[in-house]
């Protein structure tokens, strides 16, 4: 039976791509077990943070964009990259105002998430902003096109199970839902 795992060290490290949201670093470490030396692939981005906004009348308030990693329209709840120095319920309340034009009750932090640990160092919070109406248009980046979508609560395990809604991070944000807020009724 083997002990717990013991950190590995960083021997050194090089940015071999800054691709704007992200950059490409090569690491050479140090195995604790073995002592060898091995090359990894690390990727720097920011933290971001998944927001469910809520309307008084129970409804989520989804968006549906283009995604290019799968080449196709996807439905999830808003979200986006936490600006250097911002506070994550800052954001959260910035990137549902910015991609729908709603806004609400003060976000609520849910959770925290790491993506992808193997090879990603950034979180994914997830808030809730109960209250949530039209507040203006959406403000959307060059690069953004939004449909937004509002869904009955209740409706979101069957997205989900259907296959409609399919990014990771949000099924981890009704994750989060469910487990902190079983009050709402958004079970599976």
């Amino acid at each position: 039976m083997s002990g717990r795992p013991k950190p590995w060290k960083r021997a050194a490290t090089r940015q071999t791509l800054d691709a704007r949201i992200f950059t490409v670093h090569e690491d050479q470490v140090i195995a604790p077990r073995t002592g060898r030396t091995h090359r990894v692939t690390r990727l720097e981005t920011a933290d971001w943070v998944n927001m469910i906004p809520l309307t008084p009348e129970g409804e989520i308030i989804l968006v549906r964009q283009w995604r290019h990693g799968i080449g196709g329209l996807t439905l999830e709840i808003p979200g986006g990259m936490i600006e250097p120095g911002e506070d994550p319920a800052a954001a959260a309340a910035r990137e549902v105002r910015e991609e729908t034009g709603y806004a609400g009750d003060p976000p609520r932090r849910l959770g925290v998430v790491s993506p992808n640990p193997a090879f990603l160092g950034n979180r994914c919070y997830t808030y809730l902003i109960e209250n949530c109406r039209l507040d203006g248009a959406q403000d959307l980046d060059d690069g953004e096109d939004i449909e937004v979508v509002l869904r009955p609560l209740a409706e979101i395990p069957g997205l989900i199970a259907g296959g409609e809604i399919v990014n990771s991070l949000v099924v981890a944000a009704f994750w989060w839902l469910a487990a902190r807020r079983p009050d709402l009724g958004c079970r599976p």
